[in-house]
């Protein structure tokens, strides 16, 4: 009963912003690469700084681009005020395969800066815990916070702030829904089978009834039927064992 208790003292926001193409180099990366998504978490050290850590999973080439943007100091700076922001940020590199980026952001002075982030420092409440996915030109957010204190503040500073070219719509406040870690965030598929799963998608595969079978996938693909059919089996397998927290043994493999 205290858990139940203790849950419902806390709320929840819930936004997204949606960017046109150049307002942002970071989101014209996912605009031009569908396939590409990101989720993070992130949270505040105290009222001027806040820790990022945000996981990247697309195409090489899109992976890089981020890496570029994140992580060298000359060049295109992701950004979502319209005012200038002086935060000073550390990026770090946690991770890095064919497929996979994991960033480490440290950002501080936030008091020189209008961002969400910044704002969301100053006027919520300590304690404050934030979860976003990206995908395409569009950015969700869901923030955990410990009151409503502020809260309407907060949703005017940050709007006002905005730069051209991003808009934001509004979800809910309230009590926390289904608030818990995405096991399928730390699921890393090879390039191949993350392909072959997207195309298996897009083609009604996993409809029911199915709208294309395995032999037409491998026809699209220019592939052998038992390569696609491996590929497959591959990649629902690790997002099976993803979905229900468990991992293989090497030994297993």
């Amino acid at each position: 009963m205290l858990g139940a208790e203790c849950l419902h003292l806390m709320r929840e926001l819930v936004f997204e912003l949606e960017y046109d193409r150049g307002a942002d180099p970071l989101m014209d990366v996912f605009g031009n690469n569908p396939e590409l998504t990101s989720t993070l978490i992130a949270s505040f050290v105290d009222h001027d700084c806040c820790w990022i850590v945000e996981r990247f999973v697309g195409p090489t080439s899109a992976l890089d681009r981020i890496e570029q943007i994140r992580c060298e100091d000359e060049g295109p700076r992701e950004d979502t005020t319209a005012t200038t922001c002086n935060a000073v940020r550390h990026p770090t590199v946690l991770e890095r395969s064919p497929t996979t980026l994991v960033t480490h952001l440290f950002v501080e002075s936030l008091h020189t800066c209008d961002s969400i982030w910044a704002i969301a420092a100053r006027r919520l409440q300590p304690g404050v815990v934030i979860q976003s996915r990206r995908q395409g030109y569009c950015q969700d957010f869901r923030l955990l916070v410990r009151s409503e204190e502020n809260v309407e503040v907060f949703y005017e500073r940050f709007q006002e702030n905005l730069k051209d070219g991003i808009s934001a719509q509004f979800g809910h406040l309230g009590s926390v829904d289904q608030w818990a870690y995405d096991s399928l965030s730390g699921v890393s598929l090879p390039e191949e089978q993350r392909l072959t799963l997207r195309l298996a998608v897009d083609n009604g595969y996993y409809e029911t009834p199915r709208e294309i079978t395995v032999e037409k996938l491998a026809e699209e693909m220019d592939l052998p039927r038992s390569t696609v059919s491996y590929r497959l089996r591959r990649a629902e397998a690790a997002l099976t064992k993803g979905y229900l927290g468990r991992l293989t043994h090497p030994a297993e493999e």
